[in-house]
């Protein structure tokens, strides 16, 4: 799902128009529409961080194709701290985990 309906989703699951959540973010309503209007436009990483801070989200919950309401606050920072790591590290970690889940 594209980050921006999903943002949209979000922000009406609040019940927030489009010119409150702008102002909740710090940004323009113009800036807010623009995500809709111009195909490639896209809030920058900062402002993803400030409204993943409005809904109380983590950044992967934001960009999780999947609900991460099921899943516990351990398993989601998990997924977090998995997400800043390189494909080397990300290896590894799969490796510890089959090893540890084998015990």
């Amino acid at each position: 799902m594209d980050v921006r309906i999903k943002i949209d989703l979000l922000r009406r699951e609040k019940g927030w128009s489009r010119s409150e959540f702008a102002k909740r973010i710090g940004v323009s309503y113009t800036a807010v529409k623009n995500w809709y209007n111009e195909k490639d436009f896209m809030p920058s990483l900062r402002l993803l961080d400030e409204i993943c801070n409005v809904f109380g989200i983590t950044k992967t919950q934001l960009f999780a194709e999947t609900d991460t309401g099921n899943l516990s606050d351990d398993q989601i920072e998990l997924l977090d701290l998995y997400g800043k790591l390189n494909a080397k590290q990300k290896s590894d970690v799969i490796q510890i985990v089959r090893i540890l889940a084998s015990e």
